[in-house]
């Protein structure tokens, strides 16, 4: 096994992430841009984009996604060299309150399968949970406060990636705590430290978000 080395350079990853309904329908659309950074400022290290068709199931906190992620990923350190990924991915979304809404938790399952350069075609298997707690309310709202802590695990679904390539069948866990503001319904800004976990390495990272849904 490899030895797990910490990476002191603070990352940082930047996003916009938005959902909207059409009209009455159960049928919406969720998508994200992001831009990371292997440092807090520059060195660039990944672009993404991504958007899904969703679907609110009937009678549920249920939500199922299906969309489209296009990748481009640069290399720590002054190389310019760069790799391109387009991802499939499919979600199902649920969500549930505790102590009379004071505790707010997210679920989500995500499947992708990923066409990398230069690899066969890998899935990859996610869980992410978060959860968050009202801070000056009893109950998250507008002109909300609120402190959050989520975690992510990934799961390769092959470990032979073609090309005499191998990943191992564990990917990576993120950890993340932040905190957050309600500005208005449908519109938060979160700020967050994320620690990310690898067989090779930690490394951390600061997280800078706006969520809008209209």
């Amino acid at each position: 096994m490899q030895a797990q080395e910490g990476n002191h350079e603070l990352g940082g990853w930047y996003g916009y992430f938005f959902d909207s309904d059409f009209g009455e329908s159960n049928f919406g659309i969720m998508a994200d841009v992001q831009q990371r950074s292997f440092n807090v400022t520059n060195d660039f290290q990944q672009l993404i984009l991504r958007a899904g068709l969703s679907y609110k199931i009937p009678n549920s906190s249920l939500r199922a996604v299906a969309g489209y992620s296009y990748f481009n990923s640069g290399t720590f350190g002054p190389s310019n060299s760069q790799t391109f990924e387009n991802r499939l991915y499919q979600d199902l979304i649920w969500s549930s309150t505790f102590f009379d809404g004071r505790i707010a938790l997210l679920h989500r399952i995500r499947i992708e399968e990923r066409f990398i350069e230069n690899q066969d075609i890998r899935t990859r298997y996610r869980y992410f949970l978060n959860a968050k707690f009202p801070l000056n309310k009893k109950q998250m709202g507008p002109k909300t406060f609120f402190a959050w802590a989520a975690g992510e695990v990934f799961v390769n679904g092959q470990q032979q990636i073609g090309n005499g390539q191998t990943v191992s069948l564990y990917d990576r866990t993120w950890l993340f705590t932040g905190v957050g503001y309600q500005i208005k319904s449908g519109l938060r800004a979160e700020l967050a430290y994320m620690r990310e976990v690898t067989n090779a390495q930690t490394k951390g990272q600061l997280i800078v978000s706006l969520f809008h849904t209209f």
